[in-house]
């Protein structure tokens, strides 16, 4: 049940303003047979019908007021259900960390809103329906018990068909839901992609790959809307022939020998439609909720994540070693590298060469502990943290070749929304050299998507603003220069090897006699 991530006291006062806003119906209804019965017993009471009116139009006004709380209360409910649907779903998106984003991308996009449409808004819908079901079958049972039965045993018809066409409804929903990932995938391929297909005159493919996708998704989408549509018409016209056309014709039937009033049978008319429209409609709601239940389940899977809070955590650094590390792949059991031992101290520069595939970025990953060697161990202090990302990662910052660039200000790519005084964030961005930068365009300067208003040289030192604010003691360094030309790559270098208040620890396969020696040791991994 999606509702029990509202606020309890916003449920009990929806409800509660459902039950009056389904009191509107019985009002209504109750007005009609007085009117009727008045009308048809020859009486000419002009008055009392005009005094039934009075009380109609007030009675109208108040339950008006109502609604228009009813309403806002309803969408205020859909709102904060949404937010904790999109907070849950972030945090794991986030956490897991994966690199085929395209499910996430559907999810928090096009399947939260799904969510949103036929699962929140047609449970809280059931509520008002099925409170106005109770009150419409109870105000009528008083009135005319028979009639009621007649309706009520009619119901069973539209009942049998919801059952038969729900399962259906939930296939197709499936299917589209696999179809809209893969589209929100290839669109985002196709926008990433552009540059490349200008290039190699290929703009034609790349629409072409995504536009099929788009049809595939439409026509999975047809599909689940026709059958949502056919069905919800099989239970009306059902309803209709079951619920209204044969209880008619029998309350006529006992109209003619006097066992039944006009105003009754009308109000009673009026109350069944309002009783078999409600249950009709929770139905369809029902089949609603169950073409949500692909999206569904992924959202209750972020909802029972768990999370650790994020700390920072201040630590003591005295010495890493690797000790005899060997990696073998979990896919294809392949050994990657074996027998790699290193010691690094605090502030030591250490360059680890090798020829592009030996597995320097894995390296690196065991030594965050994102990755398990195969054997051997990683130790820092003394203490093992081999494939422990919970104690190891606070040690380390990471510049890599690409690094990413939030679209947002430049303040916020080196801080990451941390708090920070403005004491310390400017004693950064100066042993980042990034003066120039922050003097020229201001903190505030929003960077344009993954950077695209900055240099590549102004990219990585924003990266490594990020590394020195988080104040580690050891830097990692993937192939950082090895896409800059040769003098920034130097600048970067010299930014980088510098600084005594960190170790660094560089991959790298191409580096210059210059930067060479700027390091204590160099490691050729290889030999």
């Amino acid at each position: 049940m999606s509702l029990k991530y509202a606020q309890k006291g916003q449920v009990a006062l929806f409800t509660l303003l459902s039950i009056i806003k389904a009191c509107n119906i019985l009002f209504v209804a109750y007005i009609i047979k007085l009117m009727l019965n008045i009308a048809s017993s020859g009486s000419h009471d002009i008055v009392r019908l005009l005094r039934l009116t009075a009380i109609a139009i007030v009675g109208q006004l108040f339950f008006m007021c109502s609604n228009f709380i009813y309403e806002r209360v309803k969408m205020t409910i859909i709102r904060d259900v949404n937010m904790v649907f999109k907070r849950a779903n972030l945090r794991y998106l986030v956490d897991q960390n994966r690199t085929d984003i395209k499910h996430g991308l559907s999810l928090m996009t096009n399947d939260l809103k799904q969510i949103e449409t036929n699962r929140i808004t047609a449970q809280l819908d059931m509520i008002y329906q099925s409170l106005t079901f109770i009150g419409s079958l109870g105000f009528a049972l008083i009135n005319s018990w028979q009639m009621t039965l007649i309706f009520v045993v009619a119901m069973i018809a539209p009942a049998l068909v919801q059952i038969a066409t729900s399962r259906i409804i939930a296939k197709k929903s499936k299917i589209w839901a696999q179809t809209n990932a893969d589209y929100t995938q290839n669109v985002s391929d196709s926008l990433n992609g552009s540059q490349a297909a200008k290039l190699y005159n290929v703009r034609f493919n790349i629409i072409t790959r995504a536009i099929n996708s788009a049809q595939r998704m439409e026509n999975a989408l047809r599909s689940m809307n026709i059958t949502q549509a056919w069905a919800l018409e099989l239970i009306y016209s059902t309803a209709e022939l079951f619920c209204f056309i044969i209880p008619c014709t029998i309350g006529g039937i006992m109209m003619m020998h006097g066992k039944l009033a006009v105003g009754t049978l009308v109000m009673i008319v009026d109350l069944a439609l309002n009783f078999i429209t409600p249950v009709v409609t929770v139905f369809n709601e029902f089949n609603q909720v169950k073409s949500t239940v692909p999206m569904w389940e992924k959202t209750k899977r972020a909802l029972n994540y768990n999370i650790d809070q994020d700390r920072e955590r201040k630590v003591h650094f005295d010495d890493l070693r690797l000790e005899n590390l060997s990696y073998i792949t979990s896919s294809d059991k392949q050994e990657i590298f074996s027998g790699v031992n290193m010691d690094v101290k605090p502030g030591e520069k250490v360059l680890l060469m090798a020829p592009s595939g030996w597995g320097k970025t894995t390296l690196l990953s065991l030594m965050l502990g994102i990755k398990k060697p195969a054997s051997g161990k990683i130790l820092i202090n003394g203490q093992d943290v081999t494939g422990n990302w919970d104690e190891s990662h606070d040690y380390f910052s990471y510049v890599n070749q690409k690094p990413f660039m939030f679209d947002d200000s430049l303040r916020f790519n080196i801080t990451l929304g941390r708090k920070v005084s403005d004491e310390r964030l400017y004693e950064v961005i100066h042993e980042a050299g990034l003066d120039e930068l922050i003097r020229k365009e201001g903190l505030d300067h929003q960077i344009g998507n993954a950077g695209s208003g900055l240099s590549g040289g102004q990219i990585q030192r924003l990266e490594i603003a990020r590394a020195l604010l988080s104040e580690r003691p050891i830097l990692l360094a993937d192939e950082a220069t090895s896409a800059l030309d040769p003098t920034l790559s130097l600048a970067i270098h010299e930014t980088l090897l510098k600084n005594q208040k960190i170790a660094v620890i560089e991959v790298a396969h191409k580096i210059s006699p210059q930067e060479l020696d700027m390091f204590d040791k160099i490691i050729k991994l290889n030999k």
